[in-house]
């Protein structure tokens, strides 16, 4: 066992790993899990726990894909568990913000984007779920494959079809109510 003050692969791949992605690790199993942000950091915790056991050399190259789907699959497992695979809660999965959004954009990108969001049930779970993992977490097309287990193919159909549905259901939103 390394002592306290050696660092191994392993135990630096995981501080990197932590500073980089704990908080939208967090986010997104809370997502996942209907807003119960203490199940979802035992997810990460255990997410981490399986990064530290894991090869460094073989998770490195493709780090932030095999945490989310780490974690994606711990936070289903967690759910399957407890017989609870109700996905009707939008709503707290809507509230979260990603702290890294500019603060300077305008007032009327921040309405646009958060009437986007409120309408994003209205997809369904698979095109929900990867335009969250795109916008939210950052993750690249070959990375939602990976974590969902899509073919890229899929994740650019799903992506396409969920933003042009989001893009008519806001025109429609939009539009000024006709008068009698």
């Amino acid at each position: 066992m390394p002592h306290a003050s050696e660092q191994t692969p392993a135990s630096l791949l995981v501080k990197e790993a932590l500073e980089s992605y704990e908080s939208q690790l967090i986010a997104y199993a809370a997502n996942i899990l209907h807003g119960d942000y203490e199940r979802a950091r035992d997810v990460v915790q255990d997410t981490f726990v399986r990064l530290y056991l894991a090869e460094p050399d073989k998770v490195r190259q493709a780090l932030k894909a095999w945490l989310f789907t780490v974690c994606r699959n711990r936070a289903f497992d967690v759910l399957r568990k407890d017989q609870r695979l109700d996905l009707g809660q939008e709503e707290v999965i809507l509230s979260f913000r990603d702290e890294s959004a500019d603060p300077s954009r305008a007032a009327d990108n921040n309405e646009l984007g958060s009437l986007a969001w409120k309408l994003l049930p209205k997809l369904s779970a698979n095109q929900q779920e990867v335009i969250r993992l795109k916008f939210l977490h950052d993750c690249s097309y070959k990375d939602i494959a990976r974590i969902t287990g899509l073919t890229i193919g899929n994740v650019g159909f799903l992506m396409h079809v969920g933003l042009k549905k989001l893009r008519e259901l806001l025109t429609l939103e939009l539009e000024p109510a006709s008068s009698p």
